[in-house]
């Protein structure tokens, strides 16, 4: 049995966006960055790939249920995939939400908490601004959450993230901060995908059980609970090439 993951972060109408430049984020922590375009989904876009799965009779997993098939070997849909969203940002709750309620699709939202604001803002779609958490708590009947960090989603310009360069001390602190807010406080998305051996070995010291990055792949009963692959959505995927990256995960 295999099962595709996949990720998305922003969402934007056409029009509302200019794919040539990245969009600075604006989150509640002192931190600046921008977030590729290629990060990005058109919303119509979004709206036919989820209708391609809801037409092709695909069963939208959860976290409870990629535990239970690594743990008790439970079998679930040969149809299915697992639909994350990192980050929290705005249009998730503006544009994606309604359409997985619509159709009765389930997610995973992996949020770094220290990002989250305290209070609703106005939806800028110039900027990549992170939802409060109001907003969030408003989505949990249809997402539900993963350990992202609270402050330690932070890359520099070497390659490496904070994460890496903290402590395993502070590294469980935080990751135990943030796993007391989220659904799933053992279920990880490392990062920006940056990790490296010692980082697997020190999230298994932390108490994290399953982990997420961000290379392609079909996950299987063999696969590395703590390096599961996800392929990434990206900005003007056709329709066609979203069949290839859902076909190929579906059990045979």
């Amino acid at each position: 049995m295999s099962f595709t993951v996949l990720m998305y972060h922003e969402f934007r109408k056409r029009g509302d966006i200019d794919a040539t430049s990245p969009s600075t984020i604006s989150v509640e922590q002192q931190y600046q960055d921008a977030l590729p375009k290629v990060l990005f989904s058109y919303i119509d876009d979004f709206k036919e790939q989820m209708m391609y799965l809801k037409t092709e009779g695909y069963h939208t997993l959860t976290l409870q249920e990629i535990k239970d098939f690594y743990e008790k070997g439970t079998q679930f849909p040969e149809k299915s995939v697992l639909l994350t969203i990192d980050d929290a940002f705005q249009s998730v709750y503006q544009y994606a939400y309604p359409i997985l309620k619509e159709l009765q699709f389930h997610a995973v939202s992996f949020v770094v908490l220290g990002w989250l604001s305290n209070e609703r803002e106005y939806f800028d779609p110039s900027i990549s601004k992170v939802m409060s958490k109001q907003e969030l708590e408003e989505m949990l009947d249809v997402v539900e959450l993963g350990n992202h960090t609270t402050h330690l989603h932070k890359r520099y310009p070497d390659g490496t993230s904070e994460m890496q360069a903290t402590s395993l001390q502070e590294l469980k602190k935080d990751l135990a901060e943030c796993g007391e807010y989220v659904t799933y406080p053992d279920v990880f998305a490392y990062p920006f995908g940056i990790y490296a051996p010692k980082d697997i070995e020190r999230l298994a010291e932390t108490g994290i059980k399953y982990a997420f990055t961000t290379v392609p792949g079909v996950n299987t009963a063999s696969t590395s609970v703590l390096e599961l692959h996800r392929d990434t959505v990206t900005l003007g995927c056709t329709l066609e090439n979203f069949k290839t990256i859902v076909e190929k995960g579906a059990s045979k």
